[in-house]
């Protein structure tokens, strides 16, 4: 995977977190909890982000700011991850999450929009 195909994943991520709830919904197949694999395919591409920084992708401050959300996720409450999709619209921790990944975005220079995942395939299991 190139560094760009790494960067395409992580701002799909960062657009995921920053959808609305219908719009994640939309962009996640229909078997999979909605809250669960948002907060968990943002820190799966989190994990890509000192790579990117590296090959000068990320700037610095970019790099705080996606930080920032993932220490956001990583201090999530027990409950949150169960709150369904349609409650997370009004939850306070996913405006938050929405919110910071929104800036991380504008950092980016990247548009808040709906995610492509282009190559990512979901298994059921």
């Amino acid at each position: 995977m190139t560094p760009e195909d790494q960067y395409a994943l992580l701002v799909d991520a960062l657009r995921l977190v920053a959808a609305s709830p219908e719009q994640q919904v939309s962009s996640l197949p229909d078997f999979v909890c909605v809250t669960d694999e948002v907060s968990s395919m943002y820190l799966d591409a989190h994990l890509l982000v000192p790579q990117l920084e590296g090959a000068a992708l990320v700037p610095a401050q970019a790099v705080a700011a996606i930080n920032l959300l993932a220490a956001h996720f990583e201090a999530m409450p027990d409950e949150v991850p169960l709150v369904d999709a349609e409650r997370a619209g009004s939850h306070p921790f996913w405006a938050d999450a929405r919110a910071l990944a929104t800036e991380s975005l504008r950092l980016l220079g990247e548009e808040r929009r709906p995610p492509t995942f282009a190559g990512v395939t979901w298994v059921k299991g």
